[in-house]
């Protein structure tokens, strides 16, 4: 059970009054064990709160932390440094999160704090902490295996070069990724087999995860045009995602997430653009990403991406109506459900 430092106590303590929050309860007694219940205090107004130390604060390891959190209770991070990665998963799931850099995010009814791009003491806190702990499974190659197995657990148990040819990451990537969820205890080893396990909460923590990962990293293209009429050239792979790949929960959708199989080439992505007079717009409701997958087809429709792919691409939209739909989907959709 490793509690706070003193030092990352007090600094956490005074980055939030700083911001005009005043912690009410003994952050100095925070542990990595469980969240503890507390307080703040802004203008006057009390928010009752559960806080958690993290060493290393991981948003895989937070994501783990608020399935025991009461879904209206805020969960507090505090720790010594929230990297930009892990800081936007947090916020994209609700997470608070303030570090001794003065990095936080809080934001609920009446209260609303986010700093980002505090550089902190990042030397002393790898210093003073063991780095030797598992890999995180969710970084973009991993998270490419991960999806992989969500789509179909069954290949958990398949030779690791056909895992990797199907998730397309090369062999040890994918031997380092199948290690890494045997760590954290996603991956059973039943003698000379593996099972995939606890296959709900894995799917929670790679959707949080995808945004900020994998989903940025295989993005080819932000764009503006029509969505309701848009076609392919009949060379181009094409797999749709995101609010226009489920016409039955959304009607009319204003956005377009689109998967195609460039393999590195860019005439891919320009016959694409050309074809329906899409232009470039780093605001644009037109997203496409490269198409990472093979022999993957979770859905009826061989040009809709697989399911899981589809609720985080929903998830990410940052878009309430989108957002409503993923949880519909994760709530009773047996694809997602039977995880």
């Amino acid at each position: 059970m490793e509690a706070i430092p003193e030092s990352v106590a007090l600094a956490v303590e005074r980055q939030l009054a700083g911001y005009g929050v005043r912690l009410r309860g003994d952050v100095s007694q925070l542990t990595w064990s469980e969240p503890v219940p507390m307080a703040l205090e802004v203008d006057g107004q009390i928010v009752q709160l559960v806080a958690l130390y993290m060493p290393e604060m991981s948003a895989t390891a937070a994501l783990k932390a608020a399935h025991s959190v009461p879904l209206d209770v805020p969960l507090l991070i505090v720790g010594p440094r929230v990297h930009a990665s892990s800081a936007e998963t947090l916020r994209t799931r609700g997470i608070w999160y303030a570090d001794e850099a003065g990095n936080a995010y809080l934001r609920g009814p009446g209260i609303l704090v986010d700093v980002r791009g505090r550089k902190g003491p990042a030397s002393a806190a790898l210093s003073r902490h063991d780095k030797s702990g598992p890999a995180n499974p969710f970084t973009p190659k991993r998270a490419q295996v991960v999806f992989l197995l969500l789509s179909d657990p069954t290949t958990a148990d398949a030779p690791l070069r056909e895992i990797a040819e199907k998730s397309g990451v090369s062999l040890g990537m994918a031997k380092d990724t199948v290690d890494a969820l045997a760590q954290v205890g996603f991956v059973e080893q039943l003698g000379s087999h593996r099972r995939l396990i606890r296959t709900g909460e894995l799917l929670d923590l790679w959707a949080s995860a995808y945004p900020a990962g994998l989903g940025r990293s295989n993005r080819l293209a932000v764009a503006r045009g029509d969505v309701n009429r848009w076609s392919a050239p009949g060379h181009i792979a094409v797999a749709v995602s995101g609010e226009s790949a489920v016409p039955a929960l959304i009607r009319n959708p204003e956005s377009l997430v689109l998967y195609i199989d460039s393999d590195g080439d860019k005439q891919p992505l320009r016959d694409l653009m050309l074809m329906n007079r899409w232009h470039k717009d780093p605001h644009g409701n037109i997203i496409i990403r490269e198409m990472f997958w093979r022999d993957v087809h979770a859905t009826n429709n061989l040009d809709t991406a697989p399911v899981a792919l589809i609720y985080a691409d929903l998830l990410a939209s940052h878009e309430s109506r989108q957002r409503e739909v993923a949880d519909e989907m994760r709530r009773n959709d047996d694809r997602l459900v039977n995880r």
